[in-house]
């Protein structure tokens, strides 16, 4: 079988993971695997693992409103779909494509639902990562029009003959649509999340050696964030009661991850501010590589995996924190509040409460008893390995 993948977002979990498990699997089967998206995988860090393993074809890149607002999303996602078709036109004269799998529905599901498959007859499926026709936000009344706009048009999509499979790894809403007529839905499927990056295998140094490393105290308890940094990871709320933490070792937050630049200002200026706060930062601005993501996790004694209101999808972070070992604090809310009710590997609470924000984490930080946390039973379930196979064995 020949199969085509589409990614035009190179930055970021959809190429390191999502994709690179699909592909894995894919070379496994011994199949033709030809690869759509722009030139700038060419600075993804994964980028030899894809050229070696697929056949790229390069497009320029996607060019991401100035100003994002509804207008100017919506003719962002039509630009993508008619690239995208053009692009599939040349390809299917020069190559034979058996099947088409999108990585990320979320930069083209609009006009997907009104233009219909760019890609003719052939069969296709795709990822759906951030659905929001299920969510009710703070403001019902004011979002409700939206919401039955948006499922009016996700079922449109589910009408077209030649699409496969729709996978959706968000557990809430899984859990919305199981509500529904379900025959209507009978072209989705629910597939765990991916854990991690890579297959789970331990790293030798200890955690002595990996706090040597970063210059981090033997006695110091560390708190990691972890990612791609946005503002939405709730950074403005720890940052708020790290000085007032209550514990006899030296607190220390480190920061590991690229960021956008609104996100850069914003730890500039916190720092710049506020000294206190400056001395307990360890902020490292960089893509971590398998290894290095290793050491952080080993030297960290918590994980932060906090998300704002406006925030309902996955963390592939607190995911990693349980290949890792390492207890999470998060959100109580979406689908990573979901995970947090479901797995014991920590504690989960409304993060705008500050008092209760500042009461766990002294909890934590000060608690002697050894916790025994879930954390072999969401490593087998969510995992990198089982991702790839759970779509890879639905493509027709």
């Amino acid at each position: 079988m020949s199969v085509l993948l589409i990614e035009l977002e190179t930055k970021g979990h959809h190429i390191s993971s999502y994709l690179r498990s699909i592909v894995t699997k894919l070379k496994k089967n011994k199949e033709k695997i030809i690869f759509l998206t722009t030139k700038e995988i060419k600075k993804n860090h994964y980028y030899n693992f894809f050229k070696k393993n697929t056949k790229i074809v390069y497009i320029d890149n996607i060019k991401y409103p100035k100003k994002k607002n509804y207008i100017s999303l919506i003719k962002f996602q039509f630009q993508n779909y008619q690239i995208i078709k053009k692009e599939f036109s040349k390809i299917i004269i020069k190559n034979k494509i058996n099947f088409v799998y999108i990585n990320t529905l979320d930069f083209l599901d609009k006009p997907l639902s009104i233009l219909g498959s760019p890609f003719g007859k052939i069969k296709f499926s795709f990822l759906y990562l951030n659905p929001k026709f299920y969510i009710d936000y703070e403001n019902y009344f004011k979002y409700l029009v939206k919401k039955k706009f948006y499922f009016f048009l996700f079922k449109k999509i589910l009408k077209i003959s030649n699409l496969s499979n729709i996978y959706i790894v968000d557990p809430l809403c899984n859990k919305f649509l199981l509500k529904q007529k379900r025959a209507k839905f009978n072209k989705i499927s629910f597939i765990n999340d991916l854990g991690s990056s890579n297959e789970i295998k331990k790293l030798n140094h200890t955690k002595k050696k990996c706090r040597k490393i970063l210059n981090i105290g033997d006695k110091d308890y560390v708190i990691l964030i972890y990612g791609y940094i946005r503002r939405n990871k709730s950074l403005n709320e720890l940052f708020n009661v790290v000085n007032a933490i209550k514990s006899k070792k030296k607190i220390k937050i480190l920061i590991v991850g690229k960021r956008d630049e609104e996100t850069r200002k914003f730890i500039k200026n916190k720092l710049n501010n506020n000294e206190e706060l400056s001395s307990k930062i360890i902020n490292i601005e960089k893509f971590a590589d398998d290894l290095f993501e290793k050491i952080v996790f080993k030297a960290s004694d918590l994980v932060w995996t906090g998300y704002t209101k406006d925030f309902y999808g996955s963390s592939g972070v607190y995911f990693l924190a349980s290949v890792n070992f390492t207890p999470v604090i998060c959100s109580n809310h979406g689908s990573i509040g979901w995970y947090s009710n479901k797995f014991n590997i920590g504690y989960s609470l409304d993060l705008t409460n500050k008092k209760k924000v500042l009461s766990v984490l002294n909890k934590v930080i000060n608690n002697k008893k050894k916790i025994n946390y879930d954390f072999n039973i969401v490593n087998s379930q969510y995992n990198f390995i089982k991702f790839g196979n759970s779509i890879v064995k639905r493509f027709k």
